[in-house]
């Protein structure tokens, strides 16, 4: 393996920054360029006081060792987020079992059958109107996804490789995700890395063994010549072909455009004190709302709004006054209160389908891609790698090990090419 080759990584997400920390522990010369004004992509932590509020990524799902190593060598500490479930229906909240009953129905899935889409097999199912349901809340919400888009061979695919790392646990970082962020940006100046913000790559010229990457900065055009480059654009960039390569790459830019990439909507009321009966409740579902998902937090009184796929589109022109009034008059609903607009101290959300520079929340597999993800991290001629979520080979996108463990790969794959 030859030492200091140099490497210019697309995007100052959790991939790019965690391929970039390895590659220069290995020695490799490495400058990221991110086009937003902060490193971090979809994990954007912001705080009131000292209690952080998640914009973007919130949960750590399952217990992929390679993040969790990077969470304790960040020095960052963790909490269980309780697993218990309650439906709201009919004016009423009652316990529900939803992992369970997800793992059952998800494991009727045969892969030696022709791929269908979710809502297709769902139909065909021998289980009740209600649990139908429920499956279908599910998956829009969960995976982000139109059910008559996703394909169940990828949620199968999905589902096994969350059982071999305990993916029904969930916890949260206590001082917010983008505090492991900030630590990824320390690491990679104290070995000498190159951090650029507000870069925004334009074209990538490339040949074996070298590549010109030509970006927008401060009003003018810069470039960025390496041995090697590692993107890590997220789908919804891809889809819209902002970024210009020489020579094309067909066969990922149609495997990009055949991929899914869901919206979600997310908003955080924060309140003078908790009113709600019990303070870390785990989740309650009500699937007749538009915002049907909701959870508590017991760093602080904060309550949090939930919706992915069809739901989260019907959302995603409304202003952030237009989602506060919606999600206290559903809170009402939920816990029979009133008053709450006296209690509000302020709400937070993100619309990152608006936000050019992602596009979307993310991804998900379509019916027949199960290779999808393969195809579009595949390395091309040694010189261009690729890593993000979409590019979770296990299919579990969409999550934060998932873009982490991605950069590890590309950061691999670099050093032995």
């Amino acid at each position: 393996m030859r030492m200091g080759k140099s490497v210019v990584i697309i995007g100052g997400g959790i991939a790019g920054l965690s391929a970039a920390n390895e590659l220069l522990r290995a020695g490799c010369t490495v400058t990221v360029l991110e086009a937003k004004d902060r490193f971090g992509g979809r994990i954007h932590t912001i705080h009131q006081g000292n209690l952080p509020i998640e914009l973007g990524a919130e949960f750590i799902h399952g217990k992929s060792k390679p993040l969790l190593k990077a969470i304790r060598a960040a020095g960052l500490s963790t909490h269980d987020v309780p697993t218990t479930n309650r439906l709201f229906e009919r004016g009423k909240l009652k316990p529900v079992e939803i992992w369970g009953k997800v793992g059952e129905i998800m494991n009727q899935i045969n892969p030696r059958k022709p791929d269908c889409s979710f809502k297709e097999f769902i139909a065909k199912q021998k289980i009740n109107d209600h649990t139908r349901r429920l499956m279908t809340m599910f998956v829009e919400g969960f995976d982000a996804a139109h059910t008559e888009r996703i394909g169940v061979h990828g949620l199968l695919k999905g589902e096994r490789s969350a059982e071999k790392m305990k993916g029904d646990y969930q916890g949260r970082v206590n001082e917010g995700y983008s505090a492991l962020v900030q630590f990824f940006e320390n690491q990679i100046r104290t070995r000498g890395g190159t951090l650029v913000k507000e870069t925004l790559a334009r074209r990538i010229r490339w040949k074996r063994g070298a590549v010109e990457i030509t970006v927008h900065r401060g009003g003018g055009e810069e470039m960025f010549p390496a041995e090697t480059a590692l993107i890590t654009l997220p789908l919804g960039v891809w889809k819209a072909r902002e970024v210009l390569f020489e020579p094309e790459l067909a066969e990922k830019q149609e495997a990009a455009d055949q991929m899914q990439f869901g919206n979600v909507t997310k908003i955080t009321l924060v309140f003078r004190k908790e009113w709600w009966p019990k303070a870390d409740f785990g989740f309650i579902h009500a699937p007749d709302e538009p915002i049907p998902t909701w959870w508590s937090d017991p760093r602080g009184p904060a309550l949090t709004g939930w919706t992915g796929g069809p739901k989260a589109d019907g959302l995603s022109t409304r202003s952030s006054v237009d989602l506060e009034i919606l999600a206290l008059g559903i809170l009402r609903k939920i816990f029979g209160a009133s008053s709450l607009r006296r209690q509000l101290v302020s709400s937070y959300t993100y619309n990152w389908a608006n936000d050019a520079h992602i596009r979307g929340a993310y991804s998900y597999i379509p019916v027949n891609g199960l290779d999808l993800p393969k195809v579009l991290g595949a390395p091309t001629e040694g010189t261009l790698f690729f890593a993000g979520e979409a590019t979770a080979t296990d299919a579990q996108m969409g999550t934060v090990f998932g873009a982490l463990e991605s950069g590890l790969r590309a950061a691999r794959e670099i050093l032995k090419a």
